[in-house]
């Protein structure tokens, strides 16, 4: 019987060789389409297109050659394969999991798939877990045939953190988000959103763009992401980035790296002499991972040579006793810039002094003085601020400078803040800014009005939660600065959801950020990982995604 179906397949495409037989039944119709919704319907009806003639060869040789009694013409016959198909199409593996009870039709089956192979190429969010796309496809001796309507694609799942750490190791970052984002809840989806995670911050830092690899770096240090610590390391020697060191020196810190410390000490007599601010981070961070001393010992030295701002600056956060008595000296150096960093300093570099040196400050000459010296006295003791200082700061506030008025009306909100001083109505912004922490709820309402963007910001912050439909005004406000302060005060899911996409990276993080809280990670890790997919690769987008999700609790 094999061989006389074996002849037949052969004989069915000569016209010649058929136009004499007699039909034992009426033709097949063609197979039903496959319903597009159905996951795969593009490629199944591609491999269909491959299968579907061959076998209708096979069925018409039968329903030529052989009566309608023929056990081969029995019209219940049906056999299901599973079919694995490699990346090229070929099929590398097949099985029979339902027989159609007759051997010979079984195995013109296989005939014909030993023929079709290799099939059209599979698309890659076909591939299950073990890179293999799999089919399940039915051969019928109706009119079902060997059409795409009743195949379907199978998923093969391996454990999820083998399958995880099989497509990281790849580099297939998009895949793995889907994986994971299609699991159910469990501890185990958890872990692997952690991995798939951090893969994307790692990714962003060995990426071209800035504003990712500075959001990745945030992210390492914000979410203490212990796991890229050394890339985090990496980054602190100088670049042509210096806000991405800036930012790897901060998350140094954060992450208690204390193997960063000797790259962090070679490099802040330099920064003490020439990056002011980036050396302050670096103090900053040497006394998070422990490293006090050898910082303290930097800005000793940069001070042997001479007063600097940055050293002298440095001095409130590694206090050294053996200096404060040199502060009187340098307090009164013909260089404001000196004077006012001795005032920056205060009053943690010399607490028993400072009260004086403060107060010689505010009667400074120079503006710059007076306002950084201002800034000092409002971090004297609340409990017990001295009434002089109060005294002249309440005088500054009618200074001729505006930068000094600020911040002596912020320094009198800290020190009594039962009597601040009512500064809504000055004309410079930074002023009414710095009136705002401890302004009225009716002058508040005014000032979240204000024409200027940074007070309007300011008073947001200063009603906190009690911003309210405030708050959702300024969600629409035309600046980024006033949006990105009242996302902390706005708790409806919609509105934060289209902040997520906003034009300025900074109110879009933040909003990402607030939105995960709100939810919860469980509630947004599906949806933070489809985005992560789809997002271009090394982003910032997936870089905030994963600080969204890492820094959710």
């Amino acid at each position: 019987m094999r061989l006389l179906v074996v002849v037949a397949l052969a004989a069915c495409g000569s016209r010649a060789a058929t136009s004499g037989l007699v039909p034992s039944s009426a033709r097949l119709a063609a197979p039903a389409a496959i319903d597009p919704s159905i996951r795969g319907a593009d490629y199944l009806t591609e491999v269909a297109a491959q299968l579907q003639p061959r076998w209708a060869v096979f069925l018409e040789d039968c329903r030529l050659r052989l009566p309608a009694s023929h056990p081969l013409n029995a019209m219940t016959l049906s056999a299901t394969f599973d079919l694995a198909i490699g990346p090229d199409g070929k099929i590398v593996a097949q099985r029979q999991v339902a027989s159609s009870g007759n051997g010979d039709f079984d195995t013109a089956v296989a005939d014909v798939l030993a023929d079709a192979s290799p099939l059209p190429p599979p698309p890659g969010d076909l591939v299950s877990d073990d890179e293999l796309v799999h089919l399940r496809w039915l051969f019928a001796r109706d009119r079902r045939q060997a059409g795409p309507a009743t195949a379907r694609v199978r998923s093969i799942e391996l454990p999820l953190a083998t399958a995880v750490d099989s497509l990281l190791e790849r580099g297939e970052l998009a895949r793995a988000a889907r994986r994971v984002a299609g699991a159910p809840d469990t501890p185990e989806r958890t872990a692997a959103t952690a991995r798939v995670l951090i893969a994307a911050l790692r990714e962003a830092l060995d990426g071209p763009d800035g504003a990712a690899r500075r959001t990745a770096i945030e992210a390492c240090g914000g979410a203490r992401v212990a796991e890229l610590v050394g890339d985090v390391r990496a980054r602190l020697a100088a670049t042509t980035d210096p806000e991405l060191r800036l930012a790897a020196i901060v998350a140094a810190g954060a992450l208690g790296d204390r193997a960063a410390a000797p790259v962090l000490v070679a490099a802040l007599r330099d920064d003490l002499a020439h990056e002011p601010r980036v050396a302050l981070a670096g103090v900053a961070a040497l006394i998070a991972i422990g490293r006090a001393p050898e910082a303290a010992a930097a800005v000793r030295a940069a001070l042997d040579a001479g007063p600097s701002p940055a050293a002298l600056s440095a001095l409130a956060l590694v206090p050294d006793p053996a200096l404060a008595p040199r502060l009187a000296t340098w307090s009164a150096s013909g260089d404001a810039a000196i004077r006012a960093a001795v005032c920056a300093a205060l009053p943690a570099a010399a607490p028993i002094g400072a009260v004086a040196l403060i107060g010689r400050g505010l009667r400074d000459a120079d503006a710059t003085v007076r306002a950084v010296c201002a800034d000092a006295a409002g971090r004297t003791d609340r409990a017990r601020p001295d009434p002089a200082l109060v005294r002249r700061l309440r005088e500054l506030a009618r200074d001729r400078d505006r930068s000094v008025r600020a911040r002596a009306v912020a320094a009198i909100g800290r020190l009594d803040a039962a009597h601040p001083v009512r500064a809504v109505d000055d004309p410079a912004p930074e002023v009414r800014a710095a009136a705002a922490p401890a302004a009225s709820e009716s002058e508040l309402a005014v000032l979240v009005t204000d024409r200027t963007p940074e007070v309007r910001a300011a008073a947001l912050a200063a009603l906190g939660d009690r911003a309210g439909e405030a708050a959702l005004r300024a969600a629409g406000d035309p600046s980024p600065v006033v949006r990105r302060t009242a996302i902390a005060a706005i708790a409806v899911p919609e509105t934060l959801a289209r902040l997520t996409s906003d034009d300025s990276s900074e109110v879009a993080t933040a909003a990402l950020v607030r939105l995960t809280q709100l939810r919860g990670r469980a509630a947004m890790t599906a949806a933070l990982l489809d985005r992560l997919a789809e997002a271009p690769t090394a982003s910032p987008e997936r870089a905030r995604i994963a600080l969204a999700w890492l820094l959710a609790s």
